[in-house]
């Protein structure tokens, strides 16, 4: 480890599993002090591990008025929290279309709201948020979760806008199917994950799924001074997918 992060102070949303539990041990690896908040975390099991509703503004709220007491600033935001539900468009359901707008979309709003202030009291920082390739290209059967993650690129961009004077820099990763995080669950959830693996594979014109090393490189990226001039932008971590499904 290089020691990008030394001294920052982070917060990494969805942070007990997947995608999310692996960029907190690489920004601990880096020298930050990481705060990972998610609903599936005990309550009361550590101070740097606090079970969050993202949903929730009295919880967000909450979250980050901590995070600089106890720490005294707030440098990193990375919003990793995620749902997903596989259905028809007509036959969505109102509770999963809400469930998944509310996860995907309203989460990163409201972690954003309360955390960009203190970023600004701290001097400045950088927010990642955890999109997708889907959230510029259509896909059936995913409606909700295309609409929520084509969304959050908007949201990204319009608090880059707002908050450049202020020093602080927002930003999108959209990974393809890796091998963590929603895409693991879908496909183990199929009845035949390695095939499902393979079948998505052999279509990426690299030829392989994206790796946790991949994601936490692009997100450390962007959370570290090398990107200092880089907001409100999108970083497609999808092996050359889209650029074939464009051309």
């Amino acid at each position: 480890m290089s020691g990008l992060l030394d001294g920052r102070v982070a917060v990494v949303t969805g942070g007990a599993s997947g995608l999310g539990a692996a960029l907190v041990d690489r920004f601990t690896g880096e020298g930050a002090r990481v705060v990972s908040a998610d609903i599936d975390h005990p309550a009361g099991d550590s101070p740097d591990a606090r079970a969050v509703d993202v949903t929730r503004e009295a919880d967000v709220a909450e979250l980050f008025d901590d995070v600089v007491s106890r720490h005294g600033r707030l440098d990193v935001l990375v919003c990793s929290a995620a749902v997903e539900v596989r259905a028809p468009l007509a036959e969505t359901t109102d509770d999963d279309w809400q469930r998944v707008l509310d996860v995907n979309l309203k989460g990163p709003f409201l972690s954003l709201k309360h955390a960009i202030p203190r970023m600004v009291a701290s001097g400045g920082g950088s927010c990642v948020l955890m999109g997708s390739t889907l959230g510029a290209l259509g896909a059936p059967q995913y409606s909700a979760y295309c609409a929520s993650k084509g969304a959050l690129v908007n949201l990204a961009k319009q608090a880059a806008i707002e908050h450049a004077p202020d020093g602080v820099r927002v930003n999108v990763v959209s990974p393809t199917a890796c091998e963590a995080g929603l895409f693991l669950k879908m496909a183990e959830a199929s009845g035949d994950p390695e095939g499902i693996k393979q079948f998505v594979a052999a279509r990426t014109p690299m030829g392989r799924l994206g790796t946790i090393d991949d994601v936490c490189e692009a997100v450390l990226y962007l959370a570290a001074d090398g990107s200092s001039y880089v907001s409100g932008t999108v970083i497609p971590l999808d092996g050359g997918l889209a650029a074939r499904r464009i051309s």
